[in-house]
């Protein structure tokens, strides 16, 4: 089994009211712990690393490889 890119999608901030979305892909080994749904994530996009919370994970089949799709979303503050 072949590693498996995954592609982080969080707002872009500087776009204002989230219109554009930022992208980082990080491949994964197989067997290797995906971000689930409610966990938090550090990652930086183009500038220092901030905290984001998974808001959603998609799996993506296509012509034999597997790959996959994290959209990210602030968290809340509190």
């Amino acid at each position: 089994m072949s590693d498996i890119d995954v592609v982080f999608i969080a707002p872009d901030p500087s776009a204002g009211h989230g219109l554009r979305s930022a992208r980082r892909t990080i491949v994964f080994a197989p067997g290797e712990p995906v971000p689930r749904v409610g966990e938090c994530v550090v990652l930086g996009f183009d500038a220092e690393a901030s905290r984001w919370l998974v808001h959603d994970v998609a799996h993506i089949f296509e012509h034999d490889a597997h790959g996959i799709a994290i959209k990210l979303a602030l968290p809340a503050e509190g």
